[in-house]
């Protein structure tokens, strides 16, 4: 006579009935939890209710790093491309970068024409771990960058908002539907084109730290295109940047992580920061909207 409990058994090592419907319930909670967690962490990412973190760059001395990170700076950048205005030399980007961590913020180094042994060179001789790639030069390294060297990849927009340079994995070219009319709602999947992925996409205007704005309302990152979001940067200042931001979040569209500024900060001079300054757009950008 058939018994159930000989159903419970396994015959020549091959799992019967009950046990393959426990293995079948098993992986059903696994991928219903795997989903939830992928929403979950396309939720953390886009949640426009997050607060704004703020990356203060242009930094050429410990005093003004330091005075940045206490007053809620959550990242410090400094130039180490020689050719800037506000260039410093390796000591002084020590000094920056111990300032910085000692503030609770943490230091980018900004590169512009340097290839990838110059830059994870500089970046281990002055101790950081996040590089900011901010032209062409720096931009074309990143496929040779160690995956433990954090990435911030610049892309600059136009007077009217439109992205001109290309994104990390060159994927515009292979997917048109990232520029079309809501090609900011276009996932992208930078792991399958066999390139390293960046922490950040930074967008700036066409001259970086120049202080000039584009239009921001017409600003539109693909999601998907970097780990942990994007940072907006161009013209930014402590009177604009809460108007900013939420022009950037309009109609539900994917906004910014960070705000980035660099000149609308500054002394008169153009080099020092202004204390005033930075502790008002800290402010502003971390009380948006």
């Amino acid at each position: 006579m058939f018994s159930l409990a000989s159903r419970s058994t396994t015959h020549f090592g091959i799992a019967t009935i009950p046990q393959q419907r426990h293995a079948r319930s098993a992986r059903l909670r696994a991928n219903v939890t795997h989903r939830h967690r992928a929403t979950a962490l396309v939720i953390a990412r886009s949640d426009p209710t997050s607060q704004t973190k703020v990356k203060v760059c242009g930094v050429t001395n410990p005093e003004d790093a330091l005075f940045a990170a206490k007053n809620g700076a959550d990242f410090i950048g400094m130039i180490v491309w020689p050719k800037s205005k506000r260039s410093i030399d390796v000591e002084t980007a020590k000094q920056i970068a111990a300032a910085s961590r000692e503030g609770g913020a943490e230091p980018v180094g900004v590169f512009v024409s340097e290839n990838a042994e110059e830059i994870v060179s500089k970046c281990s001789e002055i101790g950081l771990d996040i590089a900011q790639l901010h032209g062409d030069g720096s931009r074309e390294a990143l496929p040779q960058l160690p995956t433990k060297l954090r990435a911030i990849y610049v892309l600059n927009a136009d007077a009217e908002g439109k992205l001109i340079t290309k994104l990390p994995n060159d994927q515009e070219e292979a997917d048109p539907a990232l520029g079309g009319e809501k090609g900011w709602r276009k996932a992208s999947d930078w792991m399958s084109r066999g390139r390293r992925t960046v922490d950040f996409l930074l967008v700036d205007g066409v001259n970086a730290g120049s202080g000039e704005a584009y239009d921001w309302s017409k600003l539109k990152v693909p999601r998907g295109a970097s780990k942990k979001g994007w940072v907006l940067a161009g013209g930014l200042g402590p009177d604009n940047v809460a108007d900013a931001l939420s022009m950037t979040r309009a109609n539900g569209r994917f906004g910014p992580a960070i705000a980035d500024v660099s000149s609308g900060v500054t002394m008169e001079c153009g080099i020092k920061k202004d204390p005033a300054k930075v502790k008002a757009f800290i402010d502003n950008a971390k009380n948006s909207a």
